[in-house]
């Protein structure tokens, strides 16, 4: 087996896993929050998934009040792909500062403005 294909399949498993783990947690959060039947708070708890705000914290309120989780693990289960996406615009913005500033020695001197010249020809008639 191709060992990028074995790592794909890692995180294509490990993404459906730590799903589902957050869908567990948020249907535990449901269920203590609101007192539902399992089912009902099943069908919440798939719709609140795709609401990204409202969801996870419906699942942080399940890991921490039903399974007894610390907060920060709860919040780092559930916001890791914000985290993640923050520490990339972080790490994009300051690459891209430090690549202005190495370009920025090639761009001090102004180039020049090359102007436009038309020759109007006169037809003989």
């Amino acid at each position: 087996m191709n060992w990028r294909f074995g790592l794909i399949l890692f995180f294509i498993i490990s993404y459906l896993f730590i799903s589902l783990i957050q869908i567990i947690a948020s249907i535990d959060g449901i269920l203590y929050f609101f007192g539902l039947h399992w089912v009902f708070a099943l069908f919440a708890a798939l719709i609140l998934v795709f609401i990204p705000g409202i969801g996870p914290l419906a699942g942080v309120y399940g890991a921490v009040e039903v399974w007894g989780w610390s907060i920060l693990a709860s919040v780092f289960l559930f916001f890791w792909p914000y985290i993640l996406y923050g520490i990339l615009v972080l790490l994009g913005i300051s690459f891209s500062f430090l690549n202005f500033q190495s370009m920025k020695k090639y761009y001090k001197k102004r180039p020049e403005v090359i102007e436009a010249s038309y020759t109007v020809k006169k037809e003989d008639n």
